[in-house]
């Protein structure tokens, strides 16, 4: 399992990895808990996704639920915003990274013990591995330098002065031109960016509280998702998956952005992409 098609690492867009969805031998990660990087952070929640499908053995055996096929998507979907997030915004040193990639990666890692269901707590290798880097995640997460949100700061007063990557539009595309349901995901987000753009100049940044700067960090991340995204001819395609394998990830990245921001979306646009997801978590 990978957040981008095999394709596309072996051609050398990806960073390297090992083992796959399919592969059940467990990766030990080497050196003791520390302060780790949110580079890091996404290693571990991969593995843990890869163990859970690994474990309960795909769609093909009809052991995969609606709820723990969602839960599975929405990890896979975590993982995709977050490496996004660390190749547009500056790698491991992004504020909005090390904000966000904790609470994200815990979030989809921790709903993935629903596919495990009443083995969760069992002591079979899967589930233990599971837990091992679950705890992880939950110690970066209680562990996030209180330094973040004065960088975040910072990266409002950029923003209120024009100099941000939130200063301009999620995509240049016109939304007439994206295929549904990216004009309503699109709408909103970029309705939502043009109201922090100018609170932002109303208000200092650094007396700001922390919501907007946690909505900041969202939307840049759903920046991240939506830069170099062309509706023709761009992304990988894979015929099998019906939808091109990265417009159903766009989709669904920038849907659950929107729930954490609060955003309404249509019952449609959560659920167009779904199967095509699914997919691409277990490919």
């Amino acid at each position: 399992m990978g957040t981008d098609d095999r394709r596309a690492r072996a051609a050398g867009g990806g960073p390297a990895r090992t083992g796959g969805a399919r592969s059940h031998g467990l990766r030990v990660v080497p050196g003791g808990l520390g302060p780790l990087e949110p580079r890091r952070l996404v290693e571990h929640a991969e593995a843990a996704l890869e163990v859970v499908v690994g474990a309960v053995g795909g769609p093909d055996t009809g052991r995969l639920g609606r709820i723990p096929a969602d839960a599975v998507g929405a990890c896979y979907l975590d993982l995709w915003i977050c490496d996004r997030l660390l190749r547009h915004d500056g790698g491991d040193r992004s504020a909005a990274a090390q904000c966000l990639v904790p609470l994200l990666l815990l979030e989809g890692v921790g709903g993935l013990a629903a596919a495990l269901g009443a083995g969760l707590h069992r002591p079979e290798p899967a589930a233990v591995e599971y837990r091992r880097r679950r705890r992880v995640l939950v110690r970066a997460a209680r562990e996030r330098s209180p330094q973040v949100w004065g960088r975040l700061a910072r990266r409002m007063d950029r923003l209120a002065a024009g100099e941000d990557r939130l200063a301009h539009p999620l995509t240049a595309v016109r939304h007439r031109a994206l295929p549904p349901p990216l004009p309503e995901l699109v709408g909103g987000l970029e309705e939502e960016r043009r109201r922090l753009a100018t609170a932002v100049t109303r208000e200092p940044a650094a007396d700001l509280r922390y919501g907007p700067a946690e909505r900041y960090a969202l939307l840049t991340a759903a920046a991240a998702c939506a830069d170099g995204w062309r509706p023709h001819g761009a992304g990988v395609h894979d015929s099998t998956l019906g939808v091109g394998a990265r417009r159903a990830r766009l989709c669904g990245a920038l849907c659950r952005l929107s729930v954490r921001l609060d955003l309404p979306v249509s019952e449609a646009a959560r659920t167009a992409w779904r199967a095509d997801v699914l997919r691409c978590a277990v490919a």
